[in-house]
């Protein structure tokens, strides 16, 4: 069984602070205090991973997000679990047909259709990557909280990332901030500023998110963005990534084809840069 374990990575937010109160990334013994008491699961053994690509609002690119964070599992090899989790629009399934479908839903009867995520990670032993509807927090947090999640998750050796999708505006940048001041910080994040959206000075001048985000320790990443054409033809034709590399037809060739190679060689760095996906 691979034992995979985050390294400390920082966001250019991080290192900026970090430098202005005279700190380095050297101070190994400062770093992991400071990392235990932000996330109690940087201490204890990761075997899985379940990666939930959310953004709670429909249309910030949380399940563009997804496919891409999926094909990097098939690309690289690596055992994953696909689970889409937004029945009411199934991009994810639509693309990728052999995902498994769970639901999340403040009704008690149907929320418990999303312990089926869990239970297919603990069973096949594999990490998993969620495609989360839009709207999902509270649903979301009384998954947690009736189920006790996170500590049958710690009890398997499994952790739960929050991939979360913003678009630079202030409804968008508000759930995040909401997101990450919850689950009593035992749910470490990614932030994936979507490059489709090109107006990020509410991002950076967000005081109390960027304090957040430092406090935290978040990664901020950014999701590169695939030209209007090349991701309409996409979801036109349902092609996967895999798919769209051989794809050929009206108004789609070879330098389409480079865009999308261009677009998963950025977006792959990007995640890896996290470390929260498996070692290669």
């Amino acid at each position: 069984m691979t034992v995979t374990t985050r390294k400390r990575t920082k966001s250019s937010t991080n290192t900026s602070a970090d430098n202005a109160n005279g700190t380095s990334e050297g101070n190994d013994s400062v770093n992991s205090t400071v990392n235990a008491e932000v996330n109690p699961s940087v201490n204890r053994r990761v075997n899985h991973r379940i990666h939930f690509a959310d953004g709670n609002k429909g249309g910030v690119g949380e399940s563009v997000l997804c496919r891409t964070l999926y094909q990097w599992f098939l690309d690289r090899q690596q055992p994953v679990i696909g689970v889409e989790a937004d029945v009411n629009s199934p991009d994810f399934k639509g693309i990728y047909s052999d995902v498994m479908v769970a639901q999340f839903s403040e009704d008690e009867t149907m929320g418990a259709r999303a312990n089926a995520i869990v239970n297919a990670v603990v069973d096949a032993q594999k990490s998993a990557v969620v495609n989360l509807p839009a709207t999902v927090y509270e649903a979301f947090r009384l998954w947690l909280r009736d189920y006790d999640i996170l500590t049958l998750a710690a009890d398997n050796h499994i952790e739960l990332v929050k991939w979360f999708v913003v678009t630079g505006e202030f409804d968008s940048l508000k759930s995040l901030e909401i997101s990450l001041s919850s689950f009593d910080r035992r749910i470490p994040h990614v932030v994936v500023k979507n490059l489709k959206y090109g107006d990020w000075t509410f991002f950076e001048e967000s005081d109390d998110l960027q304090v957040l985000i430092r406090e935290t320790q978040t990664p901020v990443i950014e999701l590169p963005k695939l030209p209007v054409r090349v991701a309409s033809t996409v979801l036109q034709q349902r092609l996967t990534y895999a798919d769209r590399l051989r794809h050929r037809g009206k108004g789609f060739g070879v330098v389409e084809q480079a865009a999308v190679k261009s677009y998963l060689r950025s977006a792959y760095a990007a995640f890896e840069s996290t470390g929260y996906l498996p070692s290669i």
